[in-house]
């Protein structure tokens, strides 16, 4: 079996996305008899590698739209493909109208199949002027598509897109192998020094700092909130943020972390007594830094979101789920398992065994592998 992935980037970019293809692509290439190959649009250099049996094409950029890399080589890479199967990750314009040009015509095609990440929310104002036409392209390219992946039964209910699509519609939720995020003595080591730095209790957000993922929401709640803040990722509101920090009074209890080595960010995890994720819209799809921290056996706080979001993270068994925005609710949330060891310890152990049991990456690898072949035996 031959398989092409499709998306903006790969890694080193970093993305919940990119993050997921790459685990996804990494576990399909070290099956017998299949072949995994990704093709994305570059950030610098075009050009062709090898990431452990996985060979990626970056293809090269004319320039970007309201976030989307626009490439007219993404097309001609198609329209020399043999693979068997193209595997899309939505959203992505440039793909979706790629891969129906490409199978335009009497040209035989291959089966394609559709990871349906999240909607496409239009926050920016040329992000709102393209909706629309967004809208016609994303409904041609899910009725060209033979096969659409989901992670969760909310995104599948909830998405007015995918209610034309039902019966196409596979709910393979994500997963991710925890043996990398495992407590080895150097990281104990280091937890126990970061605990020593910041102090207790420990609260973790580890994510891009944009508006959707509501940090000033958390902020706001963590007026409320006993002990440290530890927020590790860059973007664009950093700044911003800070100065809100400062203003609420919580600066000295909120440390901007930056980004962090892949061992340092583990070590964050395990330091952590709770970790937030505080995003506002259905632009956060899934949240994987949850099944991260519940790898670690960290109990998460989240928002009720119409998305994968809450599925990841069950409230009271893994975790609390909180209405989105509401920094009340975020604040009493925290405190309550900030202040309840044993409740703390409780939903750390479940979250661990609920994310080995549920949300593994070989589980994931084996359905989608498994859907794809139902898919190629269709006539």
């Amino acid at each position: 079996m031959r398989i092409l992935h499709i998306n903006k980037r790969y890694p080193p970019h970093v993305g919940g996305i990119e993050s997921h293809l790459q685990d996804l692509a990494r576990a399909q290439a070290a099956v017998p008899g299949v072949e995994v190959d990704v093709a994305v649009v570059a950030e610098g250099h075009p050009g062709r590698e090898v990431d452990r049996g996985v060979v990626v094409d970056r293809v090269p950029q004319l320039g970007m739209v309201a976030s989307n890399p626009l490439s007219t080589a993404l097309l001609d890479l198609l329209q020399s493909s043999s693979h068997d199967l193209w595997h899309l990750h939505y959203p992505f314009p440039t793909g979706e109208a790629a891969v129906l040009l490409a199978t335009l015509g009497g040209r035989s095609r291959p089966r394609i199949v559709c990871t349906y990440h999240s909607d496409f929310v239009a926050q920016s104002v040329t992000k709102r002027a393209l909706s629309a036409p967004y809208s016609v392209l994303t409904r041609r390219f899910l009725a060209r598509a033979d096969g659409v992946i989901v992670s969760s039964p909310n995104l599948a209910r909830n998405s007015s897109f995918l209610r034309r699509v039902t019966s196409k519609i596979r709910v393979i939720p994500f997963g991710i192998d925890p043996v990398p995020l495992r407590a080895d003595e150097a990281v104990m080591e280091r937890s126990i020094k970061l605990r020593e730095r910041y102090g207790t209790p420990l609260t973790l957000f580890v994510g891009r700092l944009v508006p959707y993922k509501g940090v000033d929401v958390l902020l706001e709640a963590f007026r409320h909130v006993p002990g440290t803040l530890l927020l590790v990722g860059e973007g664009p509101l950093r700044g911003r943020l800070e100065e809100r920090a400062a203003a609420l009074g919580v600066g000295e209890r909120v440390v901007f972390a930056g980004s962090l080595t892949f061992s340092d960010l583990v070590a964050s995890y395990h330091a952590a007594d709770v970790f937030v994720l505080p995003s506002i819209t259905p632009n956060e799809a899934f949240g994987l830094v949850q099944l991260e921290a519940h790898a670690c056996g960290v109990p998460v706080v989240s928002t009720d979101l119409p998305t994968g979001v809450p599925f990841a993270n069950s409230h009271g068994e893994t975790g609390l789920v909180v209405p989105p925005g509401d920094a009340v609710s975020l604040a009493a949330a925290l405190g309550l398992l900030l202040e309840d060891e044993e409740l703390r310890s409780r939903m750390g152990t479940r979250a661990r065994e609920r994310q080995a049991e549920e949300f593994s990456l070989e589980a994931m690898t084996n359905q989608v592998l498994s859907f794809y072949q139902e898919l190629l035996l269709k006539s």
